[in-house]
């Protein structure tokens, strides 16, 4: 199953366009930035980068949205070590804990990264 993934600042998730006639009337978008699901680990590694410069409701906002598709792509994977972990730091993130929440990261990296 092949999806398309959009990731700008304005939203971040599945592209949810429906394909079909072409644009509608009006519509002027010209470059399309729908693209495939980024891996995992670089999930992983942009949500520790954001976790750490969090100082507006919108970077705690994309930080909560990438945590929360980094728990559901491990879920996928089949890899529980990985997600659980991962739905802690949505709670953390929620709380406003970012140091825990950035431990819970590191230890789904670590769960992601060992032994196969």
């Amino acid at each position: 199953m092949t999806r398309k993934w959009v990731d700008n600042e304005v939203y971040f998730g599945p592209d949810r366009r429906k394909s079909g006639l072409g644009k509608r009337w009006g519509d002027r978008r010209t470059f399309d930035d729908a693209g495939e699901a980024p891996p995992l680990g670089a999930v992983l590694r942009r949500l520790r980068v954001h976790l750490s410069d969090i100082s507006t409701s919108d970077d705690r906002r994309r930080a909560y949205d990438l945590a929360r598709f980094a728990a559901a792509e491990a879920e996928r994977q089949h890899l529980p070590a990985c997600a659980d972990p991962l739905r802690e730091v949505l709670t953390f993130i929620t709380n406003g804990d970012y140091v825990s929440a950035d431990s819970r990261v590191m230890q789904a990296q670590a769960a992601f990264n060992g032994p196969r």
